[in-house]
């Protein structure tokens, strides 16, 4: 997938002692890729909002980094866990899958089904979908072609990555909003913004066929800048990051209302 961006910091606390490390593209000249990974799969999880398995892909692809969930069982007891792969700058993988304990527990399997529970939370709380459907209907409105969809996005710090089969049919689309750090897929900003509405809009073959290549190849520079100074969007990761001492209470407050909702539904039945 193609990101536009040039180079990322986030504080990484060390014991007592806070260092500011910077964030980049997988890089094997860099050696000790386990570390890379696992350090840019804990930045992600720290300051982006997503929703679902596949959100959190989309935005880790832009390192050079991808995921995998398995399912499984081992001595007749059921297990879920998640692999990690570093991939090249067209997205193939490459050398063997890492587990996610490798990296530690929180960008296991049940951290991220925390994270999205959270995450679904803080979107609505900050109403971000709202915030985003005008920005992207009116880029929708004004675009000839999805090169011009993508740059009118860009100049609200929001970027798309569209899925294409062989067929070269868009099904699916999936947005980037750097401004409040959100990944959302287009169905989730309701149907108007679903994969089948922009295969519909760009469906001119030689169209998809361009978008295709943009989101697959990957420029060289190994630093990608999600810094608000840049056109496609700063963050200042010290001060807005996720508030991860509220996430326990997030979810439970996320679980309490899945049950008062049970037992209103049943008592509506009755």
């Amino acid at each position: 997938m193609q990101q536009n961006t040039d180079a990322v910091c986030h504080h990484i606390v060390q014991g007592e002692r806070e260092a500011e490390t910077p964030i980049r593209k997988i890089d094997y000249r860099d050696g000790d890729i386990k570390h890379q990974a696992g350090m840019i799969a804990k930045a992600v999880m720290k300051n982006f909002y997503f929703q679902s398995f596949g959100e959190y892909r989309t935005i880790l692809e832009q390192f050079n980094l991808t995921t995998e969930e398995v399912k499984g069982d081992s001595n007749g007891k059921a297990y879920n866990g998640i692999l990690y792969s570093v991939t090249d700058n067209k997205g193939n993988q490459q050398g063997k899958p890492f587990k996610s304990s490798l990296f530690g527990k929180e960008v296991g399997y049940n951290a991220l089904q925390q994270h999205f529970e959270f995450s679904k939370l803080a979107v609505e709380k900050k109403n971000i979908r709202e915030l985003l459907r005008p920005k992207i209907a009116d880029a929708m409105h004004k675009a000839r072609n999805i090169d011009d969809f993508r740059k009118l996005l860009k100049t609200n710090k929001i970027d798309v990555f569209f899925r294409i089969n062989d067929e070269k049919r868009i099904y699916g689309a999936t947005f980037i909003d750097f401004q409040n750090r959100a990944v959302l897929n287009g169905s989730r900003l309701g149907k108007e913004f679903s994969a089948n509405v922009f295969n519909e809009i760009f469906n001119n073959t030689r169209q998809v066929v361009e978008a295709e290549t943009k989101s697959t190849e990957i420029t060289n520079d190994v630093n990608i800048d999600l810094g608000l100074s840049s056109v496609l969007g700063l963050f200042d990761f010290s001060n807005t990051g996720v508030d991860y001492e509220d996430e326990n209470a997030a979810v439970q407050q996320a679980n309490a209302l899945r049950k008062k909702n049970k037992i209103k539904r049943r008592g509506m039945r009755m």
